[in-house]
């Protein structure tokens, strides 16, 4: 289970979990399209289309529908890499169209740091004191995610 919390000054949510893996996989996991197409659908949401530029610069996008209904509009979630420094870090904006403030830039840091047997996996998301609500919502939906991630990781390095 990932370990989660909000940040006293109420900008960053804060999501660590560890994965029995090395973090060169888990920054692949991070970074693959079909890893990503995998672990960022839920039993509530399927993820229709997923891209992603691994470098500075390069630009990455994702669109999530809720599953069975198909009058839900598409959550749209885009933003550009502001740096990278493989294996260890993956940093880029992050704009969502469903945001109460859709132009307000927020912004995802993964930290993987090596740890015995794996990897320690540190995900913040800061930006948010300005959006209440929507903090509050990623709090819930970050260990979510994570725990997922580790779920596809794990299950690579068994086979």
């Amino acid at each position: 289970m990932a370990a989660t919390y909000i940040t006293p000054n109420k900008d960053t949510v804060v999501s660590e979990i560890f994965v029995a893996a090395p973090r060169e996989r888990v920054l692949t996991a991070l970074i693959d399209r079909a890893q990503a197409l995998q672990w960022g659908s839920s039993a509530e949401y399927e993820m229709t289309e997923w891209e992603m530029a691994p470098r500075r610069g390069g630009k990455w996008k994702f669109i999530a529908r809720k599953r069975g209904d198909a009058s839900s509009p598409d959550l749209v979630h885009y933003g550009e890499i502001t740096d990278i420094d493989p294996p260890r870090l993956l940093q880029y904006t992050w704009f969502a169209s469903w945001h109460s403030d859709p132009s307000q830039e927020t912004l995802v840091r993964w930290e993987l740091s090596a740890a015995a047997g794996g990897t320690q996996v540190k995900v913040m998301h800061s930006g948010l004191a300005p959006m209440p609500q929507d903090c509050k919502g990623y709090a819930q939906g970050w260990p979510g995610l994570v725990a997922r991630i580790k779920q596809v990781v794990e299950a690579s390095i068994e086979t």
